[in-house]
């Protein structure tokens, strides 16, 4: 667990249940097959309190016109800028930079909330007023949404200090806005993983709480991550966690290693049915 002094310190320690707006930042880039699930998934909470906060990263594909049209439809989304191709960090930061609610979270434009997760985590977070930060449990679905699997990762006990070998805290996370402020929020230096890169600060300076319900569906897609994508998100991992590692005073303790993970796949050949 994180530091719960500095969190009664930055004002997380009150337990009265008060009406509460949640922000959402919805990066998006080219998710234009996917995106209205994602926000007709918002529309469907029954915690009404929330603003959309809309982020279109430079899409060809009318993302960014669907992302506009549901603007017009419902006031409580709002599109906020974007139009270039500077990447989630980059989209992320500025987007919650905006935000007015006393929690934020992101919802990415190819996932989809349950109906109760923002409901589901409020609760939580209200009734453990000492944490920063709240994750839940994920399924995974594939393209088409249908079910595949529950997330590995949210079945992890948590520790701050296994969160620097293992992302537990993958989806979906309730952040207080005034703990991701005091962190200095998403760094838009970190090329990828800069979610896993806010966890870790997180975790040095606040309790992280886990609530083991299925409350975000994360969507396996096989354009998602390229191999060599792959290799270098392990890579930038690594240098987050090993940044981690210093922050901590932890680098004369222990040594971290770089481990990539390789996975074999036997496939049947394909005949040759010519003559």
């Amino acid at each position: 667990m994180g530091s719960s002094h500095a969190a009664l310190a930055f004002g997380l320690g009150h337990t009265a249940r008060m009406p509460a707006l949640i922000s959402i930042a919805i990066p998006i880039y080219n998710t234009a097959r996917f995106l209205a699930a994602a926000l007709d998934s918002l529309l469907a909470q029954d915690h009404p309190d929330w603003e959309g906060l809309l982020w279109d990263d430079g899409s060809t594909d009318g993302s960014a016109e669907i992302a506009a049209d549901y603007a017009r439809r419902d006031p409580r989304f709002h599109v906020l800028g974007g139009g270039c191709q500077n990447g989630n960090p980059y989209a992320l930061a500025n987007t919650l930079a905006l935000a007015r609610g006393d929690f934020v979270g992101v919802l990415d434009s190819d996932d989809v909330l349950e109906p109760n997760a923002l409901s589901a985590m409020l609760h939580f977070m209200q009734e453990n007023p000492g944490l920063g930060m709240a994750y839940s449990q994920h399924v995974e679905i594939d393209e088409a949404g249908d079910f595949l699997r529950l997330g590995t990762r949210c079945q992890m006990p948590y520790s701050s200090q296994k969160l620097l070998v293992d992302f537990m805290t993958y989806h979906f996370r309730l952040i207080r806005t005034n703990a991701y402020q005091a962190v200095g929020g998403y760094d838009p230096s970190v090329d990828e993983s800069a979610d896993y890169d806010l966890c870790l600060r997180l975790s040095e300076r606040f309790d992280i709480g886990h609530l083991p319900q299925p409350l975000y569906r994360y969507r396996i897609r096989a354009d998602s991550i390229s191999h060599g994508s792959r290799l270098r998100q392990v890579r930038v991992t690594f240098d987050i966690a090993q940044r981690a590692l210093q922050r901590r005073g932890l680098q004369s303790q222990y040594a971290l290693s770089l481990g990539v993970r390789a996975r074999h796949v036997l496939r049947p050949k394909q005949q040759d049915t010519d003559p």
